[in-house]
């Protein structure tokens, strides 16, 4: 019953908050529209540049002669199997995992920025802080999300510094290679957004400390908020695939998909601040 009105408190009162502070509420939603706008065109930017390498090295591939005639031919007239120019394969897979890079920093950045700022309007709107507090928020929102955010995009990063020849293990066994880290992964993003929920009123030496005890010992209330989340996010993701070619439909969906991102951090903010207290 006390895991219910901690979550049906919070409920009502984020509705009551965002009723109440419209304007940061707005603002909000306009930074969160930047954020994902800017994420889609690095997306759209590098992904057209990647598949483009890979379109490139599947084409040369295709080209080759690959038969037993033709290979003993090759040999026999000490020309390469991988055709006039095989550098070209290693060149378009260098171009493939530089272009990668290059999109994970610009994400790194972008997210490390907009996280801050972004959560720090969010205790400002749950909190009233004032213009000092906000500055000390801000701070420490900087530092959770870069610590937290640098491990993620480390990992990734890690991924993808490897030689074309490595690369064909890793197709192999990249579940059981590399599973383990994007669990990390996960376990981080679980985290972070407990830890960003305690900045307002926690030391950053003790933001570990508190999350822990938040995050494993109040994991219930934590994954009901999660829960919440999600369904607000799927939502309008569903409306907005069947109602792509309606424009009305289409922007509706594009305003409730971008304000359950706000709503549910307001929700996990209040949440987090009743644990705490209890």
């Amino acid at each position: 019953m006390q895991h219910k009105n901690i979550i049906l408190r919070s409920l009502k009162e984020s509705f009551l908050l965002i009723w109440k502070n419209k304007k940061l509420f707005a603002l909000l939603f306009v930074l969160q529209i930047i954020l994902i706008f800017m994420l889609s065109f690095f997306n759209v930017t590098y992904g057209t540049k990647i598949i483009e390498s890979e379109k490139a090295i599947m084409d040369y591939l295709q080209s080759l002669q690959m038969d037993e005639l033709s290979i003993a031919s090759d040999i026999a007239q000490q020309k390469s199997i991988l055709g006039d120019d095989p550098l070209s394969i290693s060149r378009h897979f260098n171009e493939m995992i530089k272009n990668f890079r290059l999109y994970l920093i610009y994400a790194f950045v972008s997210m490390v920025i907009f996280t801050s700022i972004i959560w720090a309007i969010t205790h400002k709107l749950v909190h009233k802080a004032n213009r000092t507090q906000l500055k000390i928020i801000l701070f420490r929102t900087f530092i959770v999300a870069l610590g937290y955010l640098g491990l993620i995009f480390l990992f990734f990063f890690s991924v993808f510094s490897i030689s074309l020849t490595e690369s064909l293990s890793v197709a192999a066994f990249f579940f059981t290679k590399y599973m383990p880290f994007l669990l990390i992964s996960m376990a981080l993003f679980y985290f972070m957004f407990v830890s960003l929920s305690l900045v307002h009123n926690t030391e950053l030496k003790e933001i570990i400390q508190r999350t822990l005890f938040v995050g494993v010992r109040k994991a219930h209330y934590i994954s009901a908020v999660y829960i919440i989340d999600f369904i607000l996010f799927i939502a309008p993701s569903i409306l907005l695939f069947y109602f792509i070619e309606n424009t009305f439909m289409l922007l509706l969906s594009i305003i409730i998909f971008t304000s359950s991102f706000v709503f549910g951090r307001i929700l996990l903010v209040n949440v987090v601040e009743k644990l705490v207290k209890d």
